[in-house]
């Protein structure tokens, strides 16, 4: 993710001690943005999930205009691919699926997916269990290789689901 929505998310878990780290807040907000809630449900759900503020709803707005802008832009990535401590990369990817999903998704919200998108909604699901269910590769390049394939599904998907939404 970019410096500039780093720095905002760290905002908002700095200001209001939010018990989150960065990539759960983003996975957050991206399944917020890309979710069929409106402004007020966003917000509801921001506050309460997160337990900020109201006074940090305002960093919120901020951070999803720039998740917006990075989607629009197709700058939109999240992870580090040079991270080389596969554990700790395969942990964020986890977390950051995982509460994309608890954004993304209400009881309401797979009645209104297309099989496209339950696919990929299917597939998120057994990202966010890769700590729990697998364990990383001894072979560095093996290893190194399926996190990149992961990482660019989710990128890939998220654009897709972005691109699904302003049609």
């Amino acid at each position: 993710m970019k410096n500039s929505t780093k720095n905002i998310i760290s905002e908002i878990i700095d200001r209001d001690d939010c018990p989150f780290t960065e990539f759960e807040v983003h996975g957050f907000f991206t399944g917020l943005i890309l979710s069929f809630y409106d402004t007020k449900a966003i917000e509801d759900k921001i506050i309460k999930f997160l337990d900020i503020s109201k006074n940090s709803l305002s960093d919120a707005h901020e951070l999803t205009r720039h998740i917006k802008e990075e989607l629009t832009l197709d700058s939109f990535y999240i992870f580090n691919k040079n991270e080389e401590d596969f554990d700790k990369r395969a942990t964020v990817m986890s977390e950051w699926a995982y509460y994309f999903l608890i954004a993304f998704q209400d009881n309401n919200s797979t009645e209104l997916l297309n099989p496209e998108t339950q696919e990929i909604i299917d597939i998120l699901d057994e990202i966010s269990q890769i700590s729990q269910k697998y364990k990383m590769n001894e072979e560095k390049d093996i290893t190194k290789e399926s996190l990149d394939d992961i990482d660019d599904f989710v990128v890939k998907s998220v654009l897709y689901l972005s691109n699904k939404n302003d049609q």
